[in-house]
This record gives C-alpha cells, sequence and structure tokens, in this order.
C-alpha cells in the first residue's frame, strides 16, 4: 500500500501533460496481436485511461487494425475521486466506442 500511495504522489508531482493520447498505443496493440501465433488462444486488450481521449476522432484506421486482429477489447476509467465526476463521465463517453460489444460491460 505505501508504494502505492509514493507511486501516485510521484505521478502527481511529475506529471507532464493532461492530455490522453491513445493512437500509439492502439497500433502498437494491433502491430503485437498480428504477429502473435492465432492458436485458440482468447485475445483481450485492456485500454486504461485517467482521462477522455483527446485523439479520438483520429484513431479509426488503428481501431480498425485492432479490431482486425479479433480481440476482446476492455475499458477501464481510474477515477480519482470516490464519486464519479463529470470527467469521469467525459472520458467514459471516449472509451465506450473503443470497446468491443457488449460495450455497457466492457
Amino acid at each position: 500500500k505505501d508504494e502505492l500511495l509514493a507511486d501516485i504522489d510521484w505521478h502527481e508531482e511529475n506529471h507532464m501533460a493532461k492530455q490522453t493520447y491513445i493512437q500509439e498505443g492502439l497500433q502498437m496493440s494491433s502491430d503485437i496481436l498480428a504477429t502473435s501465433p492465432a492458436d485458440g488462444r482468447k485475445r483481450a486488450v485492456y485500454i486504461i485511461s485517467d482521462g477522455k481521449m483527446d485523439d479520438a476522432n483520429r484513431i479509426s484506421q488503428e481501431l480498425d487494425n485492432l479490431h482486425a486482429t479479433k480481440p476482446e477489447v476492455f475499458g477501464i476509467v481510474v477515477r480519482r475521486f470516490a464519486q464519479q465526476t463529470q470527467m469521469d463521465q467525459d472520458a467514459e463517453a471516449t472509451l465506450k466506442p473503443l470497446t468491443t460489444a457488449p460495450q455497457d460491460d466492457h
């Protein structure tokens, strides 16, 4: 627990940007899955975010490439506070379209 709290403190003190970009991460994920053997194992991608995707309008090709590798895509929004804020809702709104069906459960 102390290590986790220390890591959170470090990230808060060394915060570099307030934007969240996912385009490169989606492309890297699809590249990795495209070259991985399809030997019957289930494929899953977890997208973890603490804010809305600032490049959500520029990722259609990367998202198509990722979905072509047929993974289940899950989205996780990390909240800072116990109650959901507008920032959390905005993050969820940009993350949900990236997930696979059923989107309300992923």
